[in-house]
């Protein structure tokens, strides 16, 4: 959080100034720690990537000077080293967190053999040692390092963008290509890591964080009243919005390209997930390549130069995945991380605890008390770049900041409730097909109104909690 220098943490405001409000059981007392740096959104690792492109004329130092402002606000997503390049028509910038290839050989913003090609990174390819092989890339290019950003560069050479469809995993990156003076920006499939943009005074602005843009005196910060009235319905801000009218994100699957000579730009969708059923395999055909695809991916995952680690929440997911590096015969090699709410209806510690018995792994286990939250707040907002109505990120918060003295990359679950329709709502739908036929219209209000008037209770998915939020949807 210092090195964010996020304007968010005041030293005026003693009381929710950061602190060690949290206490930590180590499973095992005799596991070595290995001291990595994780903040909030590092679940997976990560690094951070921003940059400016041309729509009028050339780049100018003060173009160079603002991508250098932009990048430092970065620093906290990538500890480990930072670089800058720039152009006739473009500023690319990145701060790495070093994960695959620990050496300078990996160093962003990375560059082809004769420097026509440019790349500012951020994430991971988990299939990139199956595309270096499948493609044949050695007997074309000369690796300089056993990075999954210098297969995507050469893949890049090899196919164009039809190796962006090759690619597995999470990755938002900018590619310039001056052979042909375009730039492509590019977000993963399902928009796991984050990429912003904005448009002003001749330049397109892209970064990993919306915080960025504060350092261009191009940016105003007017508020999109559009997001903000979705927020309040939603709890999350959707699609393209964000909370400021000239900020816009780019969509999973999606990509941005502008062509630097004509210096038009658009945004196209580069891949569909699609959910179409196959009606030619029957239960079990579908339930083993499920299995199978489910430890290719985890194995994937795993893939790493530096400490990694899983996140147990003791529930399906993270017991899925632990019980696959069980399977693999790494899981008493891996550290997993787990929070132990101090409050009864919350606390899963037992659920988890079983799976530790399973597994063995390396268990820390991390305390998290009603004065936590408090004492947290603030901080955990100043890399919040959006507002989110979600009770995990707090939590999520304290565990890497645990979990960075251990790791320096974290799995988590994030994606099972929405691939096996896992969420409540689900059955709130069902149900709510009965209540409509069994309790007639003029009741409902009367319900609506019993419910709102129950006394709160702070318990987890509490009657009266579920009553209220049934009863209003």
């Amino acid at each position: 959080a210092e090195e964010s220098s996020a304007p968010v943490l005041s030293a005026a405001q003693p009381d929710l100034a950061p602190g060690p409000a949290y206490s930590l059981a180590q499973h095992r007392p005799d596991d070595t720690c290995c001291h990595g740096r994780l903040l909030l959104g590092r679940v997976h690792g990560m690094c951070g990537i921003c940059g400016i492109l041309s729509l009028g004329e050339s780049i100018r130092p003060r173009d160079i000077e603002a991508a250098g402002r932009m990048n430092e606000v970065l620093r906290h997503r990538g500890p480990d080293d930072e670089g800058l390049v720039s152009g006739k028509d473009h500023v690319l910038a990145a701060t790495r967190l070093k994960i695959i290839d620990l050496t300078d050989a990996a160093h962003l913003p990375m560059s082809n053999q004769d420097e026509t090609v440019w790349l500012t990174y951020n994430g991971e390819v988990t299939n990139f040692r199956e595309l270096r092989r499948d493609h044949r890339l050695d007997d074309d290019y000369e690796f300089r390092s056993s990075s999954d950003t210098e297969v995507l560069l050469h893949l890049y050479q090899k196919m164009g963008q039809r190796a962006f469809l090759e690619l597995s995993g999470m990755f938002a990156f900018c590619l310039v290509d001056l052979r042909i003076n375009k730039a492509f920006v590019v977000r993963d499939f399902y928009g796991i890591r984050p990429l912003f943009y904005m448009e002003a005074g001749e330049r397109l602005y892209f970064a990993s964080e919306i915080k960025s843009f504060l350092e261009l005196d191009e940016f105003e910060p007017r508020i999109n009243h559009e997001a903000m009235y979705h927020f309040l319905s939603l709890a999350y801000i959707p699609d393209e919005l964000t909370p400021f009218e000239q900020v816009k994100e780019l969509q999973g699957g999606c990509l941005l390209e502008v062509d630097l000579t004509s210096k038009r730009w658009g945004v196209e969708t580069y891949h569909d997930i699609r959910y179409a059923p196959d009606p030619t395999i029957g239960e079990a055909e579908a339930t083993s390549r499920l299995r199978e695809e489910m430890i290719d991916s985890v194995r994937r995952n795993l893939i790493s130069d530096a400490p990694l680690g899983l996140t147990l929440s003791g529930g399906f997911d993270t017991g899925c995945m632990l019980g696959i590096t069980k399977h693999l015969g790494i899981s008493d090699k891996l550290h997993t991380f787990s929070i132990k709410i101090d409050e009864p209806s919350f606390d899963e510690s037992y659920y988890q605890r079983l799976l530790v018995d399973y597994a063995s792994p390396i268990h820390h286990e991390v305390v998290v008390r009603p004065e936590t939250v408090w004492k947290t707040l603030v901080q955990h907002m100043a890399f919040m770049d959006e507002p989110s109505g979600d009770g995990a990120a707090i939590p999520t918060y304290v565990l890497a900041e645990d979990a960075r003295n251990h790791v320096k990359v974290l799995l988590s679950g994030e994606g099972g409730d929405e691939i096996f329709n896992a969420y409540e709502t689900h059955m709130a739908w069902k149900a709510r097909r009965l209540y409509r036929r069994l309790v007639p219209g003029p009741l409902r209000p009367l319900i609506r109104k019993g419910a709102g008037r129950r006394p709160t209770d702070y318990s987890k998915l509490s009657f009266a909690f579920l009553a209220k939020r049934f009863s209003e949807g």
